[in-house]
């Protein structure tokens, strides 16, 4: 990379304009020497973003299939605009589809913490339930394999994790972190060898080359006007409330032990999406804070700097409310007030100060629900 810094990396962006219906392609150029960015209108031929820097945006930000909030707009990097770019970066970084099968929340937050050790980033993740339909095309590879009708019983109708990671050779480096497809055969400290039982419920299942993950990937993961259709959110909204694991969170690799903190503390994660959320829709969201508290703007700053992972969380015990319950668990808004009073509650665990708190959940018991159709319901669209 040495000789790359006094360059410019293009790509190819594209970014789905809601109004027109329709998807604009653009050529966005990267400046490792300041961190700057521009973008070139495709279609209208003229520069449509002059060069600025874009707070969070480095360039192990881009990678083929990476999502970036550029000034309001959403832009999906689709491809290398230039052979350059594409020799320098390309036989790095890689992204991959993986699906954790039924397990505990909280055995889903160790896998999660494992591929985060080992390299592997989360770079989209969505609670779904499978249909045989999707089974069938997930594991096109294995319809022949005397095992698929027992895996089609175990994962029809059930819930499931879909994510895509991003790391050096994403693919084979997650099918090496995953062992041997049968646990009793995988090599110690493997995901399988820790968490599986058997060829079947072996917790998870992973793209097996390149072109088979962009293609999972996209499956799982289907543009807006599809996603009324296929793998739909999953929100119960009853008896509910929303927990957001913050941006700064996810990027310090404490999405996992979050949810393992949830299923020890007694709720379960009914539907769960990760999506960054737009500096205009976290003012909206978090207007009920405006000239209250005085970390308004830091929050709403914290909340749109990258992605979070938004959930519904239910407790277990169906006799309490859940929204009073799980806001016990998180604890203080300050984490160091947390650690002194409360130090069993997550922002004690995870959180750093009162904006970098690691985790949002409702307030009031009545908020749950509103909050919960808030990113389930209308950002979704």
């Amino acid at each position: 990379m040495e000789g790359a810094y006094s360059d410019k990396y293009s790509f190819i962006g594209e970014w789905y304009d809601n109004q027109a219906s329709l998807i604009r392609r653009f050529t966005v150029f990267f400046y490792p020497t300041d961190d700057t960015l521009e973008m070139f209108d495709q279609r209208n031929r003229k520069t449509f973003v002059r060069r600025v820097k874009v707070h969070g945006i480095s360039l192990d930000s881009f990678y083929i299939g990476c999502t970036l909030y550029i000034l309001g707009r959403l832009i999906k990097i689709v491809d290398f605009a230039c052979e350059d770019t594409r020799k320098k970066l390309h036989k790095d970084m890689q992204i991959t589809f993986v699906l954790i099968k039924p397990v505990p929340t909280k055995i889903a937050g160790k896998i999660l913490t494992h591929f985060q050790e080992h390299g592997l980033r989360v770079s989209k993740l969505k609670k779904a339930r499978l249909t045989a339909d999707d089974i069938d095309v997930l594991y096109r590879q294995t319809v022949t394999d005397p095992t698929f009708p027992f895996i089609l019983d175990h994962l029809t109708n059930q819930l499931v994790y879909g994510m895509e990671l991003v790391g050096r050779e994403a693919v084979t480096a997650c099918l090496e972190l995953l062992g041997d497809k049968d646990p009793l055969k995988a090599a110690p400290g493997t995901i399988r060898a820790l968490y599986g039982v058997d060829p079947v419920r072996n917790c998870v299942h992973a793209s097996t080359n390149a072109q088979d993950a962009i293609f999972d990937i996209d499956y799982f993961f289907p543009p807006p006007p599809m996603r009324s259709s296929r793998l739909r959110l999953t929100a119960t909204l009853s008896n509910c409330t929303l927990c957001i694991i913050k941006p700064h969170a996810i990027r310090e690799g404490k999405l996992g032990a979050a949810l393992e903190a949830i299923d020890e503390g007694g709720f379960d994660v009914t539907a769960l999406n990760m999506i960054i959320v737009e500096n205009i829709n976290a003012s909206e969201f978090y207007e009920v804070y405006k000239g209250i508290v005085p970390e308004y703007k830091g929050m709403v700053e914290e909340l749109s700097s990258g992605p979070c992972v938004a959930m519904e969380i239910v407790a277990k015990d169906k006799t309490v409310n859940s929204a009073v319950e799980f806001r016990k668990l998180v604890g203080p808004a300050d984490p160091e007030v947390a650690r002194l009073l409360r130090p069993y509650t997550i922002r004690a665990k995870l959180g750093n100060t009162k904006v970098q708190n690691a985790i949002h959940c409702s307030d009031l018991a009545e908020d749950g629900l509103l909050e919960v159709e808030y990113f389930f319901k209308i950002l979704d669209l």
